[in-house]
């Protein structure tokens, strides 16, 4: 649901119409987590936009006060219970709009609340707040501004402790942000860093690719780190994901999980563990 299309209607009967939504989405990731635990999935990454609009700065939404709240929140909890019980992972990864470093305040504030509403879904299913139920985001600011590390810190201070206890941060695909200097900056901070293959290949700062993980994996300390796989579309779009993985992901001498990020995603991965 778009926001175009909430106010276009009167606006208790877009209400309802989302509140819906929320509750179906919340009853279809409870067969998805059934589905990944048939299929021998250890983890699955929610959707960041599972619940739409209900952060939307313009819209003055409370979750609690959906007229479908408390049915969604029971549907919530039996998800989360399903996870418990068998050790599926989970995690959030949201969209590239989300900056914590902007130098814009109102970006800060807003992406702190995206942010905060994912790990208080992780909350209501009973999940741990642990970097085992990771957030994952990306700076995307370059460091060039004298006030990038009090804009990050200002960043950090608008999040939750479940959602501070949950934050972990990506290498990027092209910049300042490769594994080298994310190591360096989040040392301060302990926060680890969420290592991706195809980003490390396009943006490697001069590092081996096995060394570059094994910074990463120290960054986790008595976590197993979650790490991201890719191959590229095309040797012209070399940062673009392709729709399938032909190789598997590499064993690098330590344990980790690997999540997939081809375009064919569900298919792409019953792909790859055939062949595993």
């Amino acid at each position: 649901m778009t926001y175009k299309s909430f106010i276009s209607q009167d606006r208790r009967k877009a209400s309802k119409k989302l509140a819906e939504l929320c509750l179906h989405n919340a009853e279809v990731l409870n067969k998805i987590l059934r589905r990944c635990v048939e299929l021998g999935i250890a983890r699955y990454r929610i959707p960041s936009d599972i619940f739409p609009l209900i952060t939307h700065p313009a819209l003055n939404l409370e979750f609690n006060k959906l007229s479908a709240s408390a049915k969604i929140k029971k549907s919530l909890r039996e998800s989360g219970k399903i996870a418990l019980d068998n050790n599926l992972g989970l995690s959030f990864h949201p969209s590239q709009f989300i900056v914590i470093a902007s130098q814009n305040s109102a970006v800060r504030k807003n992406s702190a609340a995206d942010i905060n509403f994912n790990a208080e879904i992780l909350d209501i299913m009973g999940i741990p707040a642990t970097k085992s139920y990771p957030i994952n985001i990306h700076i995307n600011t370059a460091p060039n501004s004298f006030k990038f590390r009090e804009n990050f810190e200002n960043g950090l201070s608008l999040l939750s402790d479940s959602a501070r206890a949950r934050l972990v941060i990506e290498n990027e695909d092209k910049g300042h942000w490769n594994v080298s200097n994310l190591e360096k900056f989040l040392k301060k901070y302990s926060i680890p860093i969420a290592f991706d293959f195809l980003h490390h290949r396009c943006n490697s700062g001069g590092i081996a690719m096995k060394k570059a993980a094994g910074i990463a994996q120290k960054t986790w300390e008595k976590h197993i780190p979650i790490f991201h796989y890719s191959e590229s579309f095309s040797d012209a779009k070399p940062r673009s994901h392709s729709d399938f993985c032909v190789k598997l992901p590499p064993k690098l001498g330590f344990s980790y999980y690997c999540m997939i990020e081809a375009k064919s995603k569900d298919l792409a991965i019953i792909k790859l563990l055939k062949r595993l």
